[in-house]
């Protein structure tokens, strides 16, 4: 029994020590995981923009020359900002806004080029591609996401016939054929991407962003297009898409992407990322705080330690308390002050003794006690025949002192009933309970003016002060009065 007590302890105190070293337990996490972790992170990126629609000469290999018969498609950017909030290991939010251009050019049919201005705002969500299809444990500093979300584009674009660079049309509210300046118009983009990242340090994220906007229009390069209906006037007005020129052609909606080059900074308390020991990867919390974009909080879980018998003993010994002085356990004279505390410890029977065990004249310091004011801590036993709690006659004058005592002070009474062994723990339970509510009813009946003020319980025969012998059960058989400012 005592080995299976120690391994109780043992297991136990490993739990608390492994849970104080690597984990603190955060309730109010989203994610699942003992540890608390940083969850934000703040990104710049920036980079070339393509156009996809019809005013486009090739599919992927953009035109770069400005003459009779082409305009160039090349030189348009973008730069944004992006906020993420990692809700998971796998999964995240992110909330851009972007400003950037576009270009585009098309020679068959149309003959013109356009140019465009946009700003846009978008929610997307991610997933973390690497550690749901290779394991949070490879490549533990690359992150592959792919995303999609949905945003708000507002975009001006200027439609011009090549060669004379004249307007053909743009977007506005206007449709008077007067030649303006292009206005605002707003569409749905749904965003799709990839994005690979690398974590330079525990602040500092480097990666390559690629993305594809589908818009939900037509006129991002203000032309309405896809058959020979759709070619400007030559000869015509020129001015804005009107709202009667909503309509759409044969072609697709327009869409435009991006390569953008991303440098993340992530939020955060003591941010720390994870460190290669003698070949292995270790996580300790207690260095700080771990980002959830690069770490799964179960990692930080440790496995439990299975201590040998041996270990068991050592850590038992190690955490033993001190041993209890005796002197505190006995109470040579009987008077409630136990023997580390008496300064007479060997005060007749039946005296009445101060809170450091020295023998009082009971008489004449009830005599002179003030009214009103507060009282010393003070001593006394009152003692029971075997198995009874009637009070015996010549404890009769204390307990009328006591109750003379408190009616003129603050005092306020502590009673302590105990008993002997000889009887079932049960039954001296019930004894020395007993033995206590006669007391407090003597006193009571005696004039006590203020019942309140006294506070019983009771011990059986767990509170020893004697021995088994007659003299020492004699001991036992007690109520304690314990008087107390």
């Amino acid at each position: 029994m005592k080995k299976v007590s120690l391994l109780v302890k043992a297991l136990g105190l490993g739990t608390l020590i492994s849970a104080g070293a690597y984990a603190q337990y955060n309730p109010k996490a989203s994610y699942e995981g003992p540890a608390k972790m940083n969850t934000w992170s703040l990104s710049i990126h920036g980079g070339p923009t393509q156009f996809f629609g019809d005013l486009r000469e090739y599919d992927y290999y953009p035109v770069g020359l400005n003459n009779f018969d082409s305009a160039s498609e090349r030189g348009t950017y973008f730069g944004g900002l992006t906020v993420g909030k990692q809700l998971s290991h796998l999964f995240g939010l992110q909330l851009g806004g972007s400003y950037g251009t576009l270009r585009g050019m098309k020679r068959r049919q149309y003959f013109s080029y356009f140019r465009s201005e946009y700003l846009q705002g978008d929610l997307t969500g991610s997933v973390n591609l690497k550690s749901l299809l290779f394991g949070v444990n490879k490549m533990k500093h690359w992150k592959v996401d792919v995303y999609t979300g949905v945003g708000l584009m507002s975009f001006k674009s200027t439609a011009y016939e090549l060669g004379t660079g004249r307007v053909r049309r743009y977007t506005g509210n206007t449709g008077d054929g007067v030649v303006r300046n292009a206005s605002n118009r707003n569409t749905l983009v749904i965003p799709v991407g990839l994005g690979v990242h690398y974590e330079l340090s525990p602040r500092f994220d480097l990666g390559l962003d690629i993305r594809y906007n589908r818009t939900n229009t037509e006129q991002l390069d203000a032309t309405i297009g896809g058959d020979a209906s759709s070619v400007f006037d030559p000869v015509g007005p020129r001015g804005s898409l009107t709202a009667t020129e909503m309509k759409r052609g044969n072609s697709n909606v327009d869409g435009y992407g991006y390569g953008a080059v991303m440098l993340t900074y992530k939020l955060g308390k003591r941010a720390i990322r994870v460190q290669k020991i003698n070949g292995k990867y270790e996580y300790d919390t207690t260095l700080g705080t771990y980002h959830l974009r690069w770490t799964d909080p179960k990692s930080l879980i440790k496995p439990p330690v299975i201590l040998t018998l041996e270990q068991i003993d050592s850590v038992a010994k190690a955490n033993r308390p001190k041993d209890i002085d005796p002197r505190l356990l006995t109470d040579t004279d009987n008077d409630g002050v136990s023997d580390y505390f008496d300064r007479q410890p060997n005060t007749p029977a039946g005296s009445i003794v101060s809170g450091a065990g020295e023998a009082i004249d009971f008489d004449k310091y009830v005599s002179a006690a003030l009214p009103g004011v507060a009282c010393a801590e003070i001593f006394t036993n009152v003692q029971f025949d075997t198995d009874k709690n009637v009070i015996k006659p010549e404890f009769y004058d204390m307990l009328n002192k006591v109750v003379e005592l408190m009616n003129k002070t603050q005092c306020r009474l502590q009673l302590a009933g105990h008993a002997d062994r000889r009887a079932s723990d049960r039954y001296n339970i019930a004894l020395s309970r007993r033995r206590v509510e006669a007391v407090r009813q003597y006193l009571v009946r005696a004039g006590l003016n203020d019942p309140s003020r006294i506070v019983v319980d009771y011990f059986g025969s767990f509170k020893p002060v004697g021995d088994t012998s007659r003299p020492g059960l004699t001991k036992n058989r007690r109520v304690e009065l314990r008087l107390v400012p």
